[in-house]
C-alpha cells in the first residue's frame, strides 16, 4: 500500500533550499513553475516547469538555494508491498528525472491527490493510493524506453493533450481533434483511450474540474463564475460533473477549504520554512 506522509503545493521564494541528507521518505516532485536546481543520488537536476523528479526513499538529496521563486507539487509517501510491477518501487531503485509528455494531465492528478489530502473524504486512504500508483505508473512509462508507446502515436496523444490544455474552457468537438491529428474520430478516440486508458470526453472533465479546484481554492471566484468561466451551459450540470470528479459539490468544497484556512491554511499554501529537512 502507498501510504502518503504528505502532500502539497509549494510557493518558494528566492534562497528556498533543503539540506543535504538522506530522503526520510520516498518523493515525487513536479515543477510547475520557474526553474529549481535538485541533487539526488550524486546527480544535479536542472528542473523547469513540466519536469518530474522521483527520489527513492534513503537516496541522498539537497537543494542549494534558489536564485528565483518556483511553485512545485510535491508528495512525500511510504510504501509496503511487492512492488506492484513497477521497477521504481523496488528496493535499491535510482532517482528518476522526466520532462513529461503528459505533464498538463500529472498536474490535473497532482491537484486531485492533494484534494483527497486535505479534504480526507471517505476512502481518502485508497484514493490516495490509486492516484499516486498511477502518476508513479506513468513516470516508470516514461523513463522505460522499452515501455514506451509507438513514438508517432505517443507524441500525437501529446499533442491532443496540449490542445485540450489550452482550449478546455470551451467544448471541443471530436472532429477538431481528428482535423488537428489528420485522423477519423473513430481513429482518434481508439488511439487516446488507448494511450491514456481514457476516453477524450473523460480526459476533458477531469482538466476542467481540476482547474475548477484551483479557481475555488485560489481565487475570488465564486461557484456560478467558476461554473461560467469554464464554459459550463449550466451551473447545476457544473455542480453534477464536479461532484461526479470530487464526490463532493462545488459548495462544499469551498466551505471545507475555509475550514481549512481557520485551522491554520493547507500546508501546500504555507509550504515548508526554508531549509526544514522535510521539505520538497
Amino acid at each position: 500500500m502507498i501510504e502518503p506522509v504528505a502532500i502539497y503545493y509549494e510557493q518558494c521564494e528566492p534562497g528556498w533550499h533543503v539540506p543535504e541528507g538522506r530522503a526520510p521518505n520516498a518523493i515525487l516532485l513536479l515543477v510547475t513553475k520557474g526553474t529549481m536546481l535538485y541533487c539526488a543520488g550524486g546527480r544535479d537536476y536542472r528542473l523547469e516547469k513540466g519536469d518530474l523528479l522521483h527520489v527513492p526513499v534513503g537516496v541522498m538529496r539537497a537543494a542549494p538555494p534558489s536564485t528565483a521563486a518556483h511553485e512545485m507539487y510535491v508528495a512525500h509517501y511510504t510504501y509496503a508491498g511487492d512492488g506492484e510491477t513497477l521497477p521504481l518501487l523496488a528496493p535499491g531503485d535510482a532517482p528518476r528525472y522526466s520532462r513529461l509528455l503528459q505533464a498538463d494531465y500529472m498536474k490535473q492528478r497532482f491537484s486531485l491527490l492533494a484534494q483527497h489530502w486535505l479534504r480526507k473524504p471517505p476512502y481518502a486512504k485508497a484514493l490516495c493510493h490509486a492516484i499516486l500508483l498511477e502518476m508513479l505508473a506513468i513516470v516508470c512509462e516514461e523513463t522505460d524506453p522499452q515501455a514506451q508507446q509507438p513514438d508517432k502515436a505517443y507524441r500525437l496523444v501529446s499533442q491532443l493533450q496540449s490542445h485540450i490544455a489550452a482550449n478546455y474552457r470551451r467544448a471541443i468537438p471530436m472532429a477538431e481533434l481528428a482535423r488537428l491529428a489528420d485522423r477519423t474520430p473513430n481513429h482518434i478516440s481508439r488511439m487516446f483511450r488507448q494511450a491514456t486508458g481514457q476516453t477524450v470526453t473523460a480526459y476533458i472533465r477531469q482538466i476542467r474540474i481540476a482547474a475548477a479546484c484551483d479557481l475555488l481554492s485560489n481565487s475570488q471566484m465564486n461557484v456560478g463564475e467558476v461554473s461560467e468561466f469554464l464554459g459550463f451551459c449550466e451551473q447545476s450540470y457544473f455542480n453534477k460533473v464536479f461532484k461526479e470528479v470530487t464526490g463532493s459539490l462545488p459548495s462544499a468544497y469551498m466551505k471545507e477549504r475555509v475550514k481549512l484556512w481557520r485551522d491554520g491554511g493547507p500546508p501546500q499554501q504555507k509550504g515548508f520554512p526554508l531549509g526544514n529537512p522535510s521539505g520538497g
